[in-house]
């Protein structure tokens, strides 16, 4: 299913404007179709990497996955909720995301705010597994978009407040929106030295 791009959103309660704003996004995100690629065949797909975070020992672990061009806002995340590999797995790598957990839909919002619309699997965990999760899921999104400025949850198009990596839950004013969540949020869960790998 592709994910539509959004410079506003107006029904997630955000403000708009008139005026166009320019974002930037990462290399290989709907790539120029007029620009050759270095090293691509006909029978070479074109491929980019692309950051997803697991767990090991309960801290996060960042993954290069390697997804083919152009690449959809959806992809790494659906990449992220594939899980780890059976070779990850036996290298002690784990998801704290329930299984059956689908994104419903994804947004780049005019803020560089992602918006994360997900099915109701993924509310139904609680405790440590929830923080570690919305972890996973908030460093992942925002490596999608050049100085993202966090991540907001959805349920059936309502925003969701989510703990942070302390388990902390921001209280919400009547008629805002949730604090969004950034990657600095979750640094309880961060590695003193980045453990980072390609995946095949």
């Amino acid at each position: 299913m592709s994910m539509m791009w959004a410079l506003a959103a107006a029904a997630c309660g955000l403000p708009t404007d008139d005026a166009p704003t320019h974002i930037e996004v990462p290399a290989g995100v709907f790539p120029d179709r007029n620009e050759p690629v270095v090293g691509a065949g006909p029978d070479t797909p074109t491929t980019s990497l692309h950051a997803v975070y697991f767990l090991r020992d309960g801290l996060l672990v960042e993954l290069q996955r390697p997804l083919a061009a152009p690449v959809f806002l959806d992809a790494p995340l659906n990449n992220l909720l594939a899980g780890p590999t059976p070779t990850e797995a036996e290298n002690g790598l784990e998801s704290a995301i329930p299984a059956g957990t689908e994104v419903v839909d994804v947004q780049l919002l005019r803020n560089n705010v992602v918006s994360i619309h997900l099915n109701e699997v993924f509310f139904e965990v609680e405790g440590a597994q929830r923080v570690r999760a919305v972890a996973q899921l908030v460093l992942t999104a925002s490596a999608l978009a050049r100085d993202s400025q966090g991540v907001l949850f959805f349920l059936d198009g309502v925003a969701q407040s989510l703990p942070d990596g302390a388990g902390t839950i921001a209280q919400v004013r009547p008629g805002e929106l949730p604090r969004v969540l950034r990657v600095d949020d979750f640094s309880e869960l961060m590695p003193l030295t980045p453990l980072r790998s390609v995946s095949s």
